[in-house]
């Protein structure tokens, strides 16, 4: 097994600094509320954010305990765990604009169809834009930028689509 040298931990990165990891969490949390939508329309606004949390919750510390797993650096625990969860925060951060509709439905400004519905719409605007985002974070051209939120967004609109035919 190859060890490495310690390191320093990476510098915070500010909201959504790792926008690829937001574009992954969304989906991840947009597929398990689209499947919960389908198969649960007893639910109200507040059932669902409550699985928002839960599901990004249970990813982010997925990923974080994967990668102190993983870390082959001398570093001391804390360092690793700091170090592994700063790089997967975005996927925390990119559960709060799916969580507003919800938040809207449970005080009764959305109709509780409406507010699932609206996280949903919410959820393919997000990951246009982090798609977007992330593509330009690794310096490609605006056309590219273009393509990377176009395919970001329909992986969104797929999972509509899937949910409304089952």
């Amino acid at each position: 097994m190859h060890v490495t040298t310690p390191s320093t931990p990476p510098p915070a990165r500010g909201f959504l600094g790792d926008t690829s990891r937001a574009v992954y969490g969304t989906i991840v949390a947009t597929a398990v509320l689209a499947a919960e939508a389908a198969a649960l329309s007893h639910w109200g606004p507040w059932q669902f954010l409550s699985t928002l949390v839960a599901t990004v919750l249970v990813l982010w510390f997925a990923e974080v305990y994967s990668d102190v797993l993983g870390d082959t650096t001398t570093d001391p625990f804390r360092m690793r765990l700091a170090r592994a969860g700063n790089e997967h925060w975005a996927v925390l951060e990119s559960a709060v604009p799916l969580a507003i509709p919800l938040i809207l439905g449970g005080i009764g400004v959305l109709s509780e169809d409406n507010a699932v519905f609206a996280t949903l719409l919410v959820a393919v605007g997000a990951l246009a834009i982090w798609g977007g985002f992330a593509s330009r974070q690794r310096g490609s051209s605006w056309p590219q930028v273009v393509v990377a939120a176009v395919a970001s967004a329909l992986i969104g609109v797929i999972i509509i689509l899937l949910k409304s035919w089952l």
